[in-house]
Order: C-alpha cells, then sequence, then structure tokens
C-alpha cells in the first residue's frame, strides 16, 4: 500500500514584529542616525525630482520616496567594512551607506556637525546622478550605477536582479577569505523571479556565503503586482526550497529593519550563510518620477492613501519622541541638518543664470574622457617580461590539454588568490576533458565543481574578481555561456567602465569549440565575434600548447576579464614547450597579449586566422608554394578588437597587396566581416583586390558527419581561396 509522508523543508520563514521596547533597547545614537538618514534620503530624493522637473538631470529617476526606513535601518545595523550592492531604485542604499562610512565613529547627529567628508558623500552622489564629472563615476553611471567601493557601495545595478550574483560572490570571497565581513544585496520583488536570483540562492547556500538578501516589497515591479507575478505573496517563502531562513519584516518601520539587519548580521558572522529579509514596503511615487501609481491606473487612490498614514517620516519621529528618545526641537534639528546637506549639494552642481537654474559648463565631464577606464591601464604587466618560441634553446612536446591543467596548476602555486570553479571541473581526474588534472590533488579547497547554473557561477566568479581574488570560470561549450550572458556582458564587460575605473573583473573565462565532433547546433558554437561586440572582455585564442602557456599567464595577470577559446581538436595536439637545465617543462612564461605571429611568411597574400584553422592554413600554404606562390600566413592569437594587432596586420596587407581571413565561425557571426571592413578602412590604397572569407554558412552545424563536414570550411576549399587570393597579381 502506498503512503504519502510529508517532508519538511530544511528551513524556516518567519515574520518580525516589534514593539517600543524593542525601540527602547537601541542605542540612542543609533536612534537618531536612522531618523537622520530618513530625513536625509527623501530630502535628496524629493529635490531630485525637483532637478529633473527642471530637465536638470539627463535620464530616469527611480525614487524611494516611503521606502527609506529600509536603508535607514539596514544601514546604522551595519559595520563600516560591511558592503551593499542595490538596484536600480539605490539612492537611499548609496547614501545612507557613504553617510555612515564617512561619518567619524561614534557620530551623533544632534551632537556632532557634518564634516567635509559627509557632505562630498552627499555632494558626489547628486553630482553623479546628474552626470557630472564631480559623481563618483565621473558622472557615467547616473541615477542608476552609483558605486564607491570605499564606504562598500560595491555598485548599484539597471539590470533587476542583475547585480544579485556578483554580490553573492564578494561575499563568498569572503568565506574563502576567512573575513566576517558580510554583503547585502538589495532587490526589488521583481528580482525575485529571475533565473539568475534562483541559481545564485542555492549556490550561496552550498558555498556558505555571508550575503543577506534583502528584498524590498513594494508591491509593484512598475505596474505588474506581486499577485500577478507571484502565486506565493510572501516572497521570503522561495528560500525554503534552496535551504536558508527567511524573514518577514515591515518595512516602513526603521525600528523592525535595524533588529531584522542587526540580528540577521550577528548571524551571518557566526556562522557564514545566506539569509533572506522581504521588507513590506510601499513608494508613493510611479515606478520613476513624481506621479502617483494611481495616475497610470494600476493601482488605487485608497490604497496610497492608506500607506501614506504608515509613512516613516511620519511614524518614527512621533514614536520618538513618545517614548522619550527624542524632543520636538531635536526632531527639528534633525531636519535641518538633513535639508543643509542636501541644499549644500545642489549649490555646488548648479547656478541661477537670468533667474533660471542651470549647470555650469566647468561641472560636465570632457569629453574625451569617455574612453577612460575601458580597460585596467596595463601597470599590472608593466615588468612582465614576453617571450616567443624561438626564444628558448630546449623544449620538449606537451599536449595541448596538458598544457592547459599544468599552467593553470602552476598559477595556483603562485597565487593563492587562483581559484577554479566550473561544471565538472573537479570530477572525472581532470574535469569532462582533463583541463584541470591534477589540482584537485594540490588544491582541493579551490577546486569548485559548480551546478549547471552559468549565469549563477558566472556573476559569482564576478563578484569573487570583484573582491580581490582571479577566478578561473570554465564554461564547458561556448553555447553554454549565452545562458550566462547578461552576467558576461552587461555586468562583467561593462561595470569597470560605468563605475569610473573604480572595480576591476580580473577572471579568466575558459571555454572548449567542438566544432567537428559532431555535437550539433547547442554544442559547437565559435565565440569570438560574440565576445568581440563587448570591448571589455580581452579575447585570447592559442592555438598551440606553447601560446597557451604563454598567453594564460598574461590573462590571470591582467586586471581585466579575459576570454581564453580552446578548440577540442586541439588537445591531443604536441608542441614544443621550452624546458630549464633539469630538463623540466617552463611554464613561467608570458605571451604579449596584442601581439599576433606571422606563422609563415609570404608575399603574395596575407592569410589571417586563428585556433584550429591555423593547422589547415599552413598546409594549404605548403600546397600553393609548390606552385610558386607564396602565403603569408598569421595567427591572430588576440581577437578582440581593441587588442588586435593592426600593426602587424598592416605590415602584412602593404607588402602582398591582397588578404584572405579564414574561420571556423558562422560567416555572420565570427570576426571576419570585421577584418575585412578595418581593413578595407585602413588599408584600402595598398589592396589590389577585395578582402576573401573563408568561413562556415550561417547554418548551426548539424550532427550528421557529412553534413558537418559539409558546413565546416575544408582543407580544399581554403587551399582554392588562398590560391585565388594570391593570384590577384594577374589581373593589376
Amino acid at each position: 500500500m502506498s503512503k504519502l509522508i510529508e517532508q519538511q523543508p530544511p528551513a524556516t520563514c518567519l515574520r518580525l514584529e516589534t514593539s517600543d521596547d524593542d525601540l527602547r533597547a537601541i542605542p540612542q545614537d543609533d536612534l537618531t542616525r536612522m531618523l537622520v538618514l530618513l530625513y536625509l534620503i527623501r530630502e535628496f530624493e524629493t529635490r531630485l525630482l525637483d532637478l529633473k522637473d527642471q530637465e536638470l538631470v539627463h535620464g530616469p529617476v527611480h525614487s524611494s520616496i516611503g521606502q527609506e526606513a529600509v536603508a535607514a535601518g539596514v544601514s546604522v545595523a551595519l559595520r563600516k567594512s560591511d558592503m551593499v550592492a542595490s538596484s536600480h531604485r539605490a539612492h537611499g542604499h548609496f547614501l545612507a551607506k557613504a553617510l555612515l562610512y564617512y561619518a567619524p565613529d561614534g557620530y551623533n547627529p544632534l551632537r556632532d556637525e557634518v564634516t567635509p567628508a559627509m557632505q562630498s558623500a552627499v555632494d558626489r552622489t547628486l553630482a553623479e546622478i546628474m552626470g557630472l564629472k564631480a559623481g563618483w563615476c565621473g558622472g557615467r553611471g547616473g541615477s542608476m550605477h552609483l558605486c564607491d567601493p570605499t564606504s562598500g557601495n560595491i555598485g548599484s545595478n539597471a539590470i533587476v536582479g542583475g547585480g544579485v550574483a556578483i554580490a553573492a560572490g564578494a561575499a563568498w570571497a569572503q568565506t574563502l577569505q576567512k573575513r566576517d565581513t558580510l554583503v547585502v544585496a538589495y532587490m526589488g520583488d521583481g528580482a525575485v523571479n529571475q533565473g539568475c536570483f534562483h541559481e545564485v540562492a542555492n549556490m550561496a547556500a552550498l558555498w556558505n556565503a555571508p550575503v543577506l538578501f534583502l528584498v524590498e516589497n513594494n508591491l509593484y515591479a512598475v505596474g505588474t503586482s506581486t499577485n500577478e507575478s507571484s502565486y506565493v505573496q510572501d516572497l521570503a517563502l522561495r528560500t525554503l526550497g534552496v535551504g536558508f531562513d527567511s524573514l518577514i519584516v515591515d518595512g516602513m518601520d526603521p525600528v523592525g529593519m535595524y533588529v531584522a539587519a542587526r540580528d540577521t548580521a550577528r548571524r551571518l558572522r557566526e556562522k557564514p550563510f545566506p539569509y533572506l529579509v522581504e521588507a513590506k514596503t510601499y513608494r508613493h511615487y510611479h515606478h520613476a518620477g513624481r506621479l502617483a501609481g494611481s495616475a497610470y491606473g494600476y493601482r488605487a487612490k485608497d490604497e496610497e492613501s492608506q500607506w501614506l498614514e504608515r509613512d516613516p517620516l511620519v511614524t518614527f519621529p512621533a514614536r520618538l519622541i513618545r517614548n522619550g528618545c527624542l524632543t520636538s526641537a531635536e526632531d527639528e534639528r534633525l531636519r535641518s541638518l538633513a535639508a543643509a546637506m542636501v541644499r549644500h549639494a545642489v549649490e555646488q552642481v548648479t547656478e541661477t543664470r537670468d533667474g533660471t537654474l542651470t549647470i555650469p559648463a566647468s561641472k560636465w565631464p570632457a569629453p574625451d574622457t569617455v574612453w577612460q577606464h575601458l580597460r585596467a591601464d596595463g601597470a599590472q604587466l608593466a615588468s612582465a617580461r614576453y617571450a616567443e618560441l624561438p626564444d628558448f634553446a630546449e623544449t620538449k612536446p606537451m599536449a595541448y590539454g596538458q598544457a592547459i591543467a599544468r599552467v593553470t596548476l602552476r598559477n595556483m602555486e603562485l597565487d593563492n588568490r587562483v581559484i577554479v570553479l566550473g561544471e565538472e571541473v573537479a570530477n572525472l581526474r581532470g574535469g569532462a576533458y582533463g583541463a584541470t588534472r591534477g589540482i584537485k590533488e594540490a588544491f582541493p579547497e579551490r577546486l569548485f565543481n559548480t551546478p549547471i547554473s552559468e549565469t549563477g557561477f558566472v556573476g559569482m566568479g564576478g563578484g569573487l574578481a570583484l573582491a580581490g581574488l582571479r577566478p578561473v570560470v570554465e564554461i564547458m561549450f561556448p553555447d553554454f555561456a549565452l545562458m550566462a550572458s547578461d552576467q558576461m556582458f552587461n555586468q562583467i564587460g561593462k561595470l569597470r567602465h560605468m563605475y569610473g575605473g573604480q572595480v576591476s573583473f580580473p577572471l579568466v573565462l575558459r571555454t572548449r569549440v567542438a566544432a567537428g565532433y559532431g555535437y550539433g547546433g547547442q554544442h559547437s558554437m565559435h565565440p569570438a565575434g560574440l565576445f568581440a561586440m563587448f570591448p571589455g572582455w580581452r579575447v585570447v585564442a592559442p592555438s598551440s600548447a606553447f601560446d597557451y602557456i604563454g598567453l594564460f599567464n598574461t590573462a590571470i595577470r591582467t586586471d581585466d576579464p579575459v576570454l581564453i577559446i580552446e578548440h577540442g581538436m586541439l588537445y591531443a595536439e604536441q608542441g614544443p614547450v621550452p624546458v630549464g637545465p633539469d630538463g623540466a617543462h617552463l611554464l613561467d612564461y608570458q605571451v604579449e597579449y596584442g601581439k599576433a605571429r606571422v606563422a609563415r611568411e609570404g608575399t603574395d597574400v596575407t592569410v589571417l586566422t586563428y585556433l584550429l584553422s591555423l593547422s589547415h592554413c599552413l598546409k594549404a600554404a605548403e600546397a600553393l608554394a609548390a606552385e610558386g606562390l607564396s602565403a603569408e600566413v598569421i595567427d591572430l592569437r588576440t581577437l578582440d578588437y581593441l587588442g588586435m594587432d593592426w600593426a602587424t596586420i598592416g605590415e602584412s596587407v602593404k607588402k602582398t597587396g591582397s588578404v584572405l581571413v579564414v574561420e571556423e565561425a558562422a560567416r555572420s557571426l565570427g570576426l571576419s566581416a570585421r577584418l575585412s571592413d578595418e581593413i578595407a578602412e585602413r588599408w584600402f590604397d595598398y589592396l589590389d583586390c577585395p578582402v576573401s572569407r573563408v568561413a562556415a554558412p550561417d547554418v548551426p552545424p548539424p550532427v550528421s558527419k557529412k553534413l558537418e563536414e559539409a558546413v565546416l570550411p575544408s582543407a580544399d576549399r581554403i587551399l582554392s581561396e588562398m590560391r585565388q587570393a594570391a593570384r590577384h597579381w594577374a589581373t593589376r
């Protein structure tokens, strides 16, 4: 007879209720700090909306008016060393954390004056939102992308749920480095429905990340209510399925938020583990701007009136006065203090001209600064000693796949910040394809199998990098990178520039092209063209064991994210690698990023290629030589636009007058179109004929052996196109 046995969840979800006893138990200084933050955030955003209405703010303004109790209560309960990450509705979180960080220890707004550093925090926040050069990010981030790592503000994010993975990764880094710092990841109710959050919540629990997911449930994601978007209205219940506890709190009550954050912080410091607090709160205005939501028809005026009665700027000061914790005169002092800070901030970025408030021209960032901070300045590579194979007297063969494992392990020996994560990397005696062989035996504590959650573990890898580690993340097949596209491109690839160069992402992402194996259209993508669309990424493609070791050593030392593209067909290929006097392979040399290699010199045609196609092109060039034609074959090695070795390409084009680009990627998805366009633009006068291209057709690679062979560029086709390009002189 079958039976149904109830299973208890491994976690609990509780609702917090507080009383005046809790209020009276809070230190007086903390109560006044909370109140001044309430006033500051409200005054700041009210004045900000005025500036928006005067067309002095470019871009949207998502205010948190009504929700100030969350930021005030949480921030006062944190340490200065703790970190916060936020959403597009970040002004309050950012201001509260920054002001308290720059305030002197023990600061009491009823007793102490505002210091220049505190005032500067308010000034720079307003300047940033207005897009001015004095802002934290030099005006690039604006309202939705605020960042000041010094104060623990590791970045707000305009992608709903987009910053959660980086925040959790930064928290995981604290566990790995045995610190008692925690990270608060602010998010809205809409973010709870993002797949990224669920992936990250699971991994945060697996890896004991001290992250507090702070869900501000203001009942609406733009105009869609939670009862339309979530079957379960209490969003905190979502954590029961991933095994960590949660708490539901009145988000209009600073005391409740303070108690929740204080107790959670103590818990996470004692035993690192994720936790979620759902703050039931309300924004008085629409998603952006100063009109009420009822003006757009998605909520009722009666509902708005009921929440206005619970406004923390009305209820909290009255409660403090009622409990003898504040006088009316002290309340007025705090209001005036907040107003003065905001007034000063406005005066710093505006002037009145002919009766109209304007922004002085001197406040704007110089247009040429837009190019700054896209990538690291290279200082970390200033002492690098680059080498090429001819520089070494002695070599021994090493397989390409072995080179991957050996150089990764070597860097883990040299730098304890290097960790490796990905699917199956700690299984199968070296990962799915042997690329992590030997690491589990040497550094099991720095080798992490991940769930099949590319979005989550790539994003958490970004958080590790932001927090100072140097992760090596494996994406098993390039196609799987599409699952993590937001984290790779909107986050890791853009945030350095958006945050004004204040953060770095020293992350190496490895992936293995499987074209030719019959894996089909969802496992055979070439990713170079995709990643090359995002200039924050450096992209390299080593075609030999020697190049792999050297380029990996350079990649792991740069402060930018680097994609290393591998090819499965190369894994077994043996190639020369230098050895020392003892006959052991040398693994510490570097190959220069941005430096192509002339693999074969020639005079009749320049052949640009990379990865597996290099060997095909060299064979074709050899066959061509028997016909009296000379091809110069260049292994690009660096594939992104900013790093491309245009100098070497240009020298060859000027010599040969003809160019052929060969790659396995689909014709419209690879690099050949961009290369063709750039060469024609730069060296048109040197070309005797149009740039030729050999690439795969624009179809997903089929599984059928014969069909896949038909799709991938063949040796015969490469030779034919090379011959035609080399004979350009015949038509001069």
